[in-house]
């Protein structure tokens, strides 16, 4: 079970990405800051997705997602998509019930 993106997976991912962004957004003082946002974002995700499965959470908030999440894994992959909170999960109609 992959847990984390892989770093050389991450790098492919972030080339293509970037060029991406600095097509859209031609100025490079401003692509870099977004692309540079969405790289630590994902890393802050990635980083959130291994800590409900390995980590020990503190707090009813993260006690309630790490449960969640693992419903996720083992009753039902297709829905509570959600890591942090179930926000996402309400507009999509996915939470798990």
């Amino acid at each position: 079970m992959r847990l984390v993106m892989p770093p050389a997976l991450s790098l492919a991912l972030a080339v293509p990405i970037y060029f991406i962004y600095t097509f859209f957004i031609p100025q490079w003082e401003y692509s870099c800051p977004v692309a540079a946002g969405t790289m630590i974002g994902y890393v802050a995700y990635d980083l959130t997705h291994y800590y409900l499965h390995h980590g020990r959470p503190y707090g009813s908030h993260l006690k309630e997602m790490k449960t969640y999440h693992l419903d996720h894994h083992y009753k039902d992959y297709n829905l509570g998509y959600g890591i942090t909170s179930k926000f996402w999960d309400r507009v999509f109609g996915t939470v798990l019930v």
